[in-house]
């Protein structure tokens, strides 16, 4: 018995496709300008894709707590972590910049301008930096029966502060979230790996 291959063609229907194409880019270019326009994004989660590094001269923040928890990295889940959530930050030049290996690039997102975060939390594995803090309080917690590992770390330290300033920061962070976020003369780059 000798098989026999077929070849099936199909069509596109270039019209519906060319409709498709233009009413995304019109979309894509509209969420752009509007961006471009106001400077401000709101609820920007990134996470899910692997550590991704955040780089800046100078963060002023108020409202600061740290504790500890897990997140789940792009190929590792339940990495350990150190959470910061800061209500208010000041950050200027914030470089934020992701490796593609497979792709052979960077991606860079920037601003020569102070940027603006309200409701900023972070998922860092590493913090380097000269930090200051204001009133700052440190303290163990009694956290009872809690068997789930992950809940007990939350728990068991934190550490909060009215006001606190990081100079030459440079985070790995796997997760980064900022209810609300104004960048000046924000920048984005793709960099050719060597």
């Amino acid at each position: 018995m000798v098989a026999e291959t077929v070849i099936v063609g199909g069509y596109t229907v270039k019209r519906r496709l060319w409709f498709a194409l233009l009413g995304g880019f019109l979309f894509l270019g509209i969420l752009l300008s509007l961006f471009g326009m106001t400077g401000m994004a709101y609820a920007v989660p990134l996470s899910g894709f692997g550590e991704f590094t955040v780089k800046f001269d100078k963060m002023v923040g108020t409202g600061f707590k740290l504790y500890g928890g897990a997140a789940d990295g792009a190929e590792t889940k339940n990495i350990p972590v150190t959470v910061n959530e800061i209500n208010h930050a000041t950050i200027t030049g914030l470089e934020i910049s992701k490796t593609i290996p497979a792709l052979g690039i960077r991606v860079v997102i920037s601003s020569d301008k102070p940027v603006e975060i309200d409701g900023l939390i972070q998922k860092a594995t590493l913090i380097n930096g000269s930090a200051q803090f204001g009133n700052l309080t440190m303290s163990e917690n009694y956290v009872g029966d809690i068997q789930d590992p992950v809940q007990k770390i939350v728990r068991e330290f934190t550490q909060s502060a009215d006001s606190i300033v990081i100079e030459n920061g440079d985070l790995k962070t796997l997760y980064l979230f900022q209810k609300t976020v104004s960048l000046p003369g924000m920048k984005v780059s793709f960099e050719k790996l060597n």
